[in-house]
């Protein structure tokens, strides 16, 4: 039985349009806006009812509708599936007898696998870090991304753990399907200040648990992840311990969205924290972070406290070119559809497995200026009267690394470069990615660097003869909201 509860159109893809079609819904497809609908079927079998009512405007639902159907019932016994009896199928048996909505998990003549046997990685410099899956209830999601951890070269069941922020029933019950740990706790506080305490309090059961572990790997539960993701932390977490000038190493790059983001081997060191799948050293929770995490009456968000300046301390963080995250998830606290199209969903993310990285011990952070330097010293400088805007400001060709100079008065000068990254449909909400003034990414298959001048010291390479760009915004209209507000 399907229903419309306030608004079901929002999130009805097209996907979900066939779906319903092939269920035998006529009014399903052509849900609109507040329109009020129930309907009852059997998959693979007869429509038995449907109801709908049309909103009459923008500002009104449809009218309530009320369905009567009967629903023809099977026997326990004929519902029953007559799996073999194995560990892995009890598991499957215990969940199929509690919930649905799962796909194929629960078909009786050919079920999805619940179990998987991914290669395991030569040298994994990871295998024993503990990883912390953050998880509310969502437990779909939840599901999707488990699938995807314990499909990735590498990865150690034993060593993850699954926390969910209160005592929901399902999201544990998905676990339970994987064969894996699950750890609830009692809510905290309201919002983004719950979250927050979750994330605080499940980093210290994970150092808790493996008290001798020094990093630990940190998801959240509307993470897709890539095959090749502990092959990508084994071969840079050396990182961490050599180099005290990083913060952390992060699967994520904020701006390597599929029309700028090009080499899943490159590498680089940003000023931001991103997040989203990401490695942190226990040193740095436990001596400097947990120490003076937010607390419950303060609603901040975590991951913007940890970018602050106080946090944070000069260090960077290294991000691969091509994420090896995926973030999936359109409903949360601080997304939905609108937000997820524009700035999350044509994210760039790796599915080749096996790929070594190139140059890692060039991210230290001497080896990395002497590396920027060379890429400067080499980089082609663009006609400068063009704009920058435009298709055309990068020649066709490929394989080549150019260089643009922007105005950038001082470090928190950011007007152009926001302006720029507007128009380049990448992330443009506050300021990410960059080093020292400079950022790195790829435009027309070709390494794009942009240094703001006067303010980073790569502005020394500058030609005499170029005026750096300067892109204003446009001005805001009369009663319009501010950045703050729309986000």
């Amino acid at each position: 039985s399907l229903v419309s509860q306030d608004e079901g159109s929002f999130h009805l893809k097209d996907t979900a349009k066939a779906l319903l079609r092939s269920l035998g819904s006529q009014a399903g497809p052509a849900l609109g806006w507040r329109d009020t609908w129930a309907f009852v079927g059997c998959k693979g079998g007869p429509v038995l009812g449907e109801k709908h009512s049309r909103s009459p405007a923008l500002s009104s639902w449809g009218d309530p509708v009320l369905l009567k159907t009967d629903v023809p019932l099977s026997s326990a016994e004929e519902a029953e599936c007559h799996w073999a009896d194995t560990e892995l199928n009890r598991r499957r048996r215990r969940f199929c007898s509690k919930v649905e909505g799962y796909g194929s998990v629960c078909s009786c003549k050919d079920p999805t696998p619940i179990e998987f046997s991914p290669d395991p990685l030569p040298d994994n410099k990871v295998l024993n870090v503990p990883v912390a899956v953050i998880a509310g209830n969502r437990p779909n999601y939840l599901y999707r991304m488990l699938r995807s951890l314990l499909s990735a070269q590498g990865v150690s069941p034993q060593m993850i753990t699954v926390f969910i922020d209160g005592y929901y029933e399902e999201p544990m019950d998905v676990v339970a399907l994987f064969g894996l740990r699950g750890i609830q706790h009692t809510p905290i506080s309201i919002k983004n200040a719950r979250v927050s305490q979750h994330y605080k309090a499940s980093l210290t059961a994970t150092f808790n648990l493996f008290p001798e572990a020094r990093f630990a790997v940190v998801l959240e539960e509307d993470l897709d992840i890539a095959v090749d993701f502990f092959s990508f932390l084994s071969q840079s977490i050396h990182l961490l311990e050599e180099d005290d000038s990083l913060y952390c190493i992060s699967a994520w790059n904020d701006q390597g969205y599929e029309h700028t983001a090009e080499d899943p081997a490159l590498l680089y060191r940003v000023e931001t924290m991103p997040g989203l799948g990401w490695v942190l050293r226990k040193s740095l929770y436990k001596e400097e972070l947990e120490p003076k995490w937010p607390t419950p009456e303060k609603l901040w968000d975590w991951d913007m406290w940890m970018r602050m300046p106080e946090q944070r301390r000069g260090r960077e963080c290294i991000i691969p070119d091509v994420s090896r995250s995926y973030h999936f998830g359109i409903v949360g606290l601080n997304m939905n559809g609108y937000f997820h199209e524009a700035y999350f969903k044509k994210h760039k993310f790796n599915t080749v497995p096996g790929v070594q990285l190139r140059n890692v011990d060039s991210l230290k952070k001497e080896a990395y200026e002497v590396e920027i330097h060379r890429l400067l010293s080499e980089a082609e400088v663009l006609d400068h009267s063009k704009n920058p805007c435009e298709d055309s400001f990068l020649p066709d060709t490929e394989g080549h690394t150019y260089v643009a100079f922007i105005r950038m008065e001082k470090d928190d000068d950011f007007t152009t470069w926001t302006q720029l990254a507007k128009c380049l449909h990448i992330w443009d909400l506050d300021v990410r990615g960059n080093h020292q003034g400079l950022w790195r990414l790829f435009r027309k298959k070709n390494h794009f660097l942009v240094v703001g001048v006067p303010a980073s010291p790569y502005s020394v390479k500058k030609p005499p003869s170029i005026t750096p760009i300067f892109l204003e915004p446009p001005p805001k209209e009369e009663g319009a909201p501010g950045a703050a507000e729309q986000t």
